[in-house]
């Protein structure tokens, strides 16, 4: 019988005098990995396993049209593996694995290691863990990396993973390739109610080793390791399987490979197969409406004034919500104090849609704006502190710097207040738009030689640091929207460029990936793509200009890699599980951590998709703007909140801190972010 074709690609099992040889490649005759099969599988008995290949004793395969198999003994287990392929003309690859002795089998590591050889100029990505090895991460911090010496390697349960797969690019002569390989996760229960699944990562010998295994765990090299928080790991025995006689394990694994015209770019190829692969609907989630109520309530237990102190606290000084901090406003960031206001203001004028303006709302917006703007300034003109604290009546600032990604975001919410005011006729003050000028004039002489924003700036405005990094772009995006504010076409032109050198740093190779824009975490991490994605949509909104739409699909499909396309199951006794918790749609945070949370561009997603008619963007921005509705408070005592509307910063779907659990830690970003996204996707569905 011939190959299996499907399109472009061919596979084949194929015996040989020393085996069976596994053959994946193109029509056209470019073969992509021509190995025997029985170097691809590894089968460890005992602890701590190790990844070697099987010794078969002998070997059987059969070809019949659409199908091909082979299978051999390694000891007590038969293996046998089945190629086919779907109506995506992707390789569907089973493995099977049946105990055929008489006695229980137990610390067990089996899978596939689907090795490639010394393959050149490659990148890997494996979602939300790994990014071309994490170069902006942190070397003295624990962070998942595969490392460039044999021996090294990461290996992490498939409920760590949003798309449980990974994607292999490489360079073969003058053309690049790549390789994605998915899992499809199965549940292992066990009767004390305890759920596990396979796990995914790579191990470097030659060059990376894609790994699909039954479940062991691999951090740094080490077997037996797992990531567990903030940049600590710690041993572990789980993972390993057991086999009763005449039980079958099966993992289903599909392939998919190709040719590669942009360097850097195949990881888009992962998350368009997710999509065809992974048709699970999320969690219905509230309404709009609802969303917007509920949080609303926690919006107005934030508002606080004395004086002429005014604004929006960072924590609750009600007791039990949240954790118990001195008050105090916070500007960006965790705090997001202006985006706040933003909200209260927008909330107002929505009132007044319905026939009543509440004008308490927009006055509070007024005055922590006031407030802001008079009290906040440095020594340095147009640069401002980042918080102030209540107690002590002092304005702050992070480490004595002030973070430009933090600053940034400030400034876009003043510049979104302005376009508010203006947009409903009331008034704006001279002296917000003279800050909002001065501000830009600081921006303008604050870039590093290459053009980019420091991470952060001493008070004297001089960069606190000049590491390369992705958290300055909220600077560009407030940029761009002063330049609406402020009828500046230069600063349009200046804010492009300043864009463009970002697009040049990480975006057109991604061999530096967006990295260190969260502030406690040095490394890769979704927030930093979050604002170049934003900067390029806003871009695209006032320009037209078709290239900054491919930016914007380009940084979407990257941003989508971060979140969630299937729900892992928990334990019997999580919490999680009993709310009836569906991770479909919620993103992670960084390769540092690996917990869920509601900061995601949604609003923007789905504008860019219905504008440049993407119904999968529009799609993934619906999934996830329901899915982030999930765990909030909808009357006092739920989800642990005193106060409804509230809802905790992280929900724990893996081993990483409690997994099945949600925290109560509640900074005021997570009502901003959701909020913010609700009220304007309010407003383009009521002129959609």
């Amino acid at each position: 019988m011939p190959a299996l074709t499907a399109g472009s690609r061919h596979a084949e099992l194929r015996r040989t005098s020393d085996g069976v040889i596994l053959q994946l490649g193109l029509t056209d005759g470019a073969v992509y990995l021509e190995r025997p099969v029985a170097n691809l599988l590894t089968y460890s008995v005992g602890r701590p396993w190790q990844p070697n290949l099987i010794h078969p004793d002998g070997w059987w395969i059969s070809r019949r049209p659409g199908e091909h198999r082979a299978g051999c003994r390694v000891g007590p287990v038969a293996v046998e593996m089945r190629l086919s392929f779907d109506d995506g003309d992707r390789l569907n690859l089973e493995l099977r694995w049946r105990n055929t002795s008489q006695r229980r089998l137990a610390d067990l590591a089996v899978g596939l290691l689907l090795d490639l050889g010394r393959v050149k100029d490659s990148q890997l990505t494996i979602p939300g863990l790994i990014y071309n090895d994490n170069p902006s991460s942190d070397p003295a911090r624990a962070v998942p990396r595969v490392g460039p010496a044999p021996g090294g390697g990461f290996v992490a349960e498939e409920d760590r993973l949003p798309i449980p797969g990974m994607n292999l690019e490489w360079r073969t002569g003058r053309e690049r390739r790549w390789l994605s390989l998915f899992s499809r996760p199965e549940p292992r229960r066990s009767g004390d109610g305890q759920v596990r699944y396979g796990s995914l990562g790579a191990i470097r010998e030659d060059g990376p080793v894609l790994a699909a295994l039954s479940g062991v765990l691999m951090f740094d090299g080490k077997p037996d390791v797992r990531y567990v928080s903030k940049a600590e790991t710690e041993a572990t025995d789980d993972g390993y399987l057991t086999l009763r006689p005449g039980e079958v394990h099966t993992q289903r694994l599909v392939l998919d490979w190709g040719r590669q015209e942009l360097r850097g770019h195949a990881f888009r190829h992962l998350v368009r197969s997710a999509r065809a692969l992974f048709t699970e609907r999320g969690a219905g989630g509230l309404t709009l409406d609802e969303l917007v109520a509920r949080k609303a309530v926690a919006l107005d237990n934030r508002w606080y004034r004395s004086g002429t102190v005014a604004g929006y606290t960072k924590f609750s000084d009600v007791p039990g919500n949240g954790p118990r901090k001195a008050r105090h406003f916070l500007y960006g960031w965790t705090g997001q104090a202006l985006k706040l206001a933003w909200c209260d203001a927008r909330l107002g004028f929505t009132a007044g849609d319905r026939g009543r303006i509440e004008r308490a709302r927009i006055d509070r917006c007024r005055a922590a704006v006031e407030f802001y703007l008079s009290g906040s300034p440095t020594p340095t003109p147009g640069l401002r502190h980042n918080a102030y604290q209540i107690s002590t009546r002092r304005w702050t600032s992070f480490r004595s710097t002030i973070s430009s990604r933090a600053y940034g975001e400030t400034l876009t919410d003043l510049a979104d207040i302005i376009t508010l005011f203006h947009a409903h006729g009331e008034s704006v003050p001279p002296a917000w738009l003279h800050a909002l000028r001065e501000s830009i004039t600081f921006l303008r002489a604050a870039q590093m030689p290459d053009g980019t924003f420091p991470a952060g700036w001493r008070l004297d405005g001089t960069a606190a640091a000049t590491t390369v990094s992705a958290a300055g772009i909220p600077c560009v995006l407030a940029a761009i929207k002063a330049a609406g504010v402020l009828d500046d076409p230069e600063l349009l032109a200046e804010a492009t460029i300043w864009l463009s050198r970002y697009h040049d740093q990480h975006a057109r190779t991604f061999d530096r990936p967006f990295a260190r824009s969260t502030l406690d975490a040095a490394c890769e991490d979704k927030e930093a793509g979050m604002y170049y994605f934003m900067a390029a949509y806003e871009l695209f909104r006032r320009t037209g200009d078709p290239l900054y739409a491919q930016w914007c699909e380009v940084a979407a499909d990257w941003l989508l890699t971060w979140v969630y396309v299937w729900s892992p199951e928990l334990d019997l006794d999580a919490p999680l599980r009993a709310a009836g918790f569906n991770a479909i749609g919620w993103p992670t945070v960084s390769v540092q951590n690996h917990h869920l949370d509601t900061f995601f561009p949604t609003f923007e997603l789905l504008a860019f998709g219905l504008a440049t008619h993407r119904p999968e963007y529009v799609a993934a921005a619906r999934t996830t703007l329901h899915a982030l509705t999930q765990g909030v408070a909808a009357t006092p005592g739920d989800w642990n909140f005193p106060i409804r509307g509230e809802q905790g910063e992280a929900f724990f779907q893996t081993h990483w801190q409690r997994r099945g659990h949600a925290n109560t830690w509640n900074p005021s970003w997570v009502i901003a972010v959701p909020l913010a996204n609700a009220l304007r996707i309010q407003d383009l569905q009521a002129h959609d």
